[in-house]
């Protein structure tokens, strides 16, 4: 795992502080423990999010030193050339941060009313499951036809200026769910 794919593990942005890493690591995992919830993929949340800290610790020599200037990539520069200087809501599901990830950037609102919002839209894509206000963080059981039950986990956060979201799909079974992209798509424009 690269500093950037673990910063996005933890849904932090380039340029935060060592106390800042830690603190929305701590939150998350509370938020995702097993031994805390019950929710679906909660022991590989963990995993992820433990792997994603041990690599910002060792870039940043345990809070020592600053963490490296990101390497430039292509698709989010265009992405954000592209995008209008103040808008009312922008939101793709293009950028993804592994498998079963995706991300999507949704404007200058601020992460609650975000959250709001995405608790409202949740019924586009399925049955809300899990709500909870403290860590922005929702569960949606997704069932869509031709494919297996899956768990929708979408984080609620802040990124620069913008608010963003990063999402989370697990299968419920041993089969692979739904494509996270067009779940994405579908729930982003109930927004």
């Amino acid at each position: 795992m690269e500093v950037a794919e673990a910063l996005a593990a933890l849904q932090l942005g380039p340029g935060v502080t060592w106390d800042e890493i830690r603190a929305r690591y701590r939150r998350l995992l509370r938020a995702h423990h097993p031994d805390l919830t019950s929710a679906p993929g909660a022991a590989d949340r963990t995993a992820r999010l433990t792997a994603a800290y041990a690599v910002l610790q060792k870039a940043t020599d345990g809070g020592r030193r600053p963490l490296p200037a990101p390497r430039a990539t292509p698709e989010p520069r265009a992405a954000r050339r592209a995008a209008p200087a103040e808008p009312e809501r922008r939101a793709s599901a293009d950028h993804a941060a592994g498998p079963g990830t995706a991300g999507a950037v949704v404007g200058r609102r601020s992460p609650e009313e975000v959250f709001r919002r995405l608790r409202a839209a949740a019924p586009a894509v399925g049955n809300l499951s899990g709500v909870d206000p403290e860590t922005l963080t929702l569960q949606i059981l997704v069932e869509a036809p031709g494919a297996p039950p899956a768990q929708l986990l979408a984080e609620v956060y802040r990124q620069d200026t913008d608010t963003a979201i990063m999402f989370t799909l697990e299968s419920l079974t041993a089969a692979p769910g739904p494509p996270i992209k067009a779940i994405v798509k579908r729930l982003l424009a109930a927004l």
